[in-house]
């Protein structure tokens, strides 16, 4: 860069998070190894939502011929854009004169703005993003200018505790024949809880299910945590769609019933929805499978249903407050099944995640989350920031991962009480 040696953006917060409606303040290093002449550093800060993708279309027909073409959608959704001037020369301009010049050496030049509420959270995605950053530039008279640019993440809160549905579990029981009419191969089953329906990132997503195979072949069963994106334009839309966690129990062996208990640990994940921006919302689905490799067998037993994930975590209820008078638990029915179950060579562990999905034994009540959150990069990872109004003279981090709250959990609340 010639004269120019470093030419930076620094956040004061180190990991650049901020929250919407909070301020933003850093400064931009400049280090020159002789004088400089320009007529201003100054700096733009923008937060913008973009959505570009194309598609082959047919188009009409013209002679005979069907016209086929490459159809572009995009649109633009801006949030602020703020102008600083952290350095001005006296205006002259003129070769011998000192007052435009920016002495050799280095200079730190403080910067602060404060971001409008209700933004929606950063976000980064194949056919769009939602995206925050900040542009420094010395505008240097009869010259090219310099640039330096780096992206910051901005935290909307979704709170689950003003989720009504986020406290609850998800259920799910299904049956199926397998075979036909002509080769019958006996039926198959699985069913399956949560422990919730709304999460935030780090803390766990708990899964019980129970697998049946009366068939004549194997069983297998895959959950599957997944993003559903939409990029909207106009009346357009495009869907994105991505397996973020799955796990797998495979060979449930014929005539065999089999219990499974799974532990989801959400990773650092963009908040549902995107409260905020009308061009991109997320959508977080759970899904259940079971599967049998029986002869004339073709369907499966699926089940998909929505889950949330927030930025503030729910604050378990207190427990019921004893009183005088309770009535005795009727155990009678528990202790039968517990029986059968040592009859059919079930374990602690699996009568367990039957009480569960029975209902006679609820979760943990105590909260998994300890401490604040830490803030940790998205786990689809970085992605370039360059854009059309860059040039060759852009510098700064040009890459940029969005960074999510992520809250550690005790280990204690992985499980149900008494497993």
């Amino acid at each position: 860069m010639g004269r120019l040696k470093r030419f930076d953006i620094l956040f004061e917060n180190s990991d650049a998070v901020f929250f919407a409606g909070h301020e933003v303040s850093g400064t931009v290093c400049v280090e020159l190894a002789e004088a400089m002449k320009m007529r201003e550093l100054r700096m733009t800060c923008l937060g913008r939502a973009h959505v570009h993708w194309s598609e082959v279309e047919n188009v009409g027909h013209r002679g005979g011929r069907q016209r086929i073409e490459t159809v572009e959608y995009s649109d633009n959704e801006d949030y602020f854009q703020f102008e600083l001037l952290l350095w001005k020369g006296r205006g002259s301009y003129s070769t011998d004169s000192d007052n435009d010049c920016m002495a050799a050496g280095e200079h730190w030049l403080p910067f602060s703005f404060t971001l409008p509420p209700n933004l929606p959270p950063s976000f980064e995605g194949d056919y769009g993003y939602i995206r925050y950053w900040t542009k420094a530039t010395v505008d240097r008279p009869w010259k090219f200018d310099h640039h330096t640019k780096r992206a910051f993440s901005v935290i909307s809160g979704l709170d689950l505790n003003q989720e009504p549905t986020a406290p609850e579990s998800l259920h799910y029981h299904g049956e199926i024949s397998a075979g036909c009419c002509c080769v019958p191969s006996g039926r198959f089953s699985g069913r399956f809880c949560t422990n919730y329906r709304g999460f935030v990132p780090g803390t766990d997503l708990m899964l019980f299910s129970e697998i049946e195979n009366y068939t004549s072949s194997v069983c297998w069963a895959e959950v599957r945590l997944k993003l559903h994106v939409t990029y909207i334009s106009g009346r357009k839309y495009k869907q994105e769609k991505k397996v973020i966690r799955r796990v797998q129990m495979d060979d449930i062996q014929r005539g065999k019933s089999t219990t499974w208990r799974e532990a989801l640990q959400i990773p650092p994940l963009p908040p549902s929805r995107l409260r905020g921006c009308k061009l991109i919302t997320t959508t977080y689905l759970l899904q259940f499978i079971v599967s049998s490799d029986a002869r004339c067998s073709c369907d499966d037993i699926e089940f998909e249903d929505e889950i949330i994930i927030g930025t503030i975590p729910l604050v378990p209820a207190p427990p019921p407050t004893p009183t005088a008078l309770t009535t005795p638990p009727v155990r009678g029915r528990e202790g039968e099944d517990k029986q059968s179950n040592k009859k059919k060579g079930k374990t602690a562990r699996d009568d367990v995640i039957l009480d569960v999905l029975d209902g006679r034994k609820p979760l943990s009540s105590e909260s998994s989350v300890t401490g604040p959150p830490s803030y940790e990069e998205c786990m689809f990872g970085q992605v370039s920031i360059r854009d059309k109004d860059d040039s060759e003279n852009t510098a700064g981090t040009l890459t940029f991962a969005p960074r999510y709250s992520f809250y550690r959990h005790s280990h204690s609340a992985r499980s149900p009480k008494g497993s």
